[in-house]
């Protein structure tokens, strides 16, 4: 069965991210959405100082924009100040200014620049996600970073995530690739992946092919297979497709430079 699918030209190809807990997505069978991951707000301080976040330009105690503020008690929205770097958590919401957890902002004169971030967050006011079907479970690619969660929740254009994998000053704003219906069709819970698809893995690696000698040629595999077996192909040779068809790529058990390179096939 792997052999007539490698001799296929079946032109649908994803780059898999390794993963202890999620299966590789049935990119053949799911629904997937790309976009960007956006912050809560964003903007320039017009003073500073006294523990605040002072922005005469926003009403920070509107629900908008695009997203309420949160405190502490709700949540914890995160102030970057992106001119000066340094970070805290907000603890009061007023009109004009956010109540910080320290002074990260203390140009007397304003000027800085600053992001309010959520925690376990994706936002992305392109889309509705409850009304694209978006629900808990499916799972969510930090393509920029390689990195991945899974859905929580869903509330409008904002999705919570069990995985912190957009709550930084660097991270906020990465690209990401959603992949819809992994609690349904039967799969359930952390799986995107039905056995019935399984799929072909091209193994890569990231060292630079100027610098690959001869034992970086070689990376450790640990696959589940379509039977649900947890086996390693030791010492495997880069560039080549997996004997057998997989339905998840472990981080654990699986060379480094290996964990972000492979592609799956179907």
């Amino acid at each position: 069965m792997a052999y007539q699918k490698i001799q296929v030209n079946t032109g649908l190809a994803q780059l898999v991210f390794a993963d202890d807990t999620n299966h590789i997505p049935a990119a053949a069978l799911v629904q997937s959405l790309s976009g960007t991951s956006k912050q809560v707000i964003q903007g320039t301080t017009t003073s500073g100082g006294n523990s605040n976040l002072t922005d005469t330009s926003v009403n920070f105690a509107l629900a908008t924009p695009p997203l309420p503020v949160q405190t502490t008690a709700s949540g914890g929205d995160n102030a970057f100040n992106l001119s000066n770097a340094g970070n805290a958590t907000i603890t009061d919401v007023a009109s004009d200014a956010l109540v910080l957890g320290s002074a990260i902002f203390n140009a007397a004169g304003g000027g800085e620049n600053y992001v309010i971030i959520r925690p376990n967050l994706l936002a992305d006011s392109t889309y509705n996600f409850e009304t694209l079907g978006v629900a808990e479970g499916d799972l969510v690619y930090n393509t920029t970073a390689n990195t991945q969660a899974l859905v929580s929740s869903v509330s409008g254009s904002a999705i919570s995530l069990n995985q912190d994998i957009f709550g930084t000053s660097t991270t906020y704003n990465d690209n990401y690739r959603l992949f819809l219906g992994s609690s349904r069709g039967g799969a359930g819970g952390s799986t995107v992946m039905r056995s019935a698809d399984c799929c072909m893995l091209y193994v890569g690696t990231d060292t630079a092919n100027a610098s690959m000698a001869d034992a970086t040629q070689y990376v450790d595999i640990r696959v589940l297979t379509c039977a649900d077996n947890d086996v390693t192909f030791k010492n495997f040779k880069v560039g080549e497709y997996l004997p057998i068809l997989v339905k998840q790529l472990f981080s654990t058990g699986t060379s480094a430079s290996a964990r972000n390179s492979c592609l799956a096939i179907w």
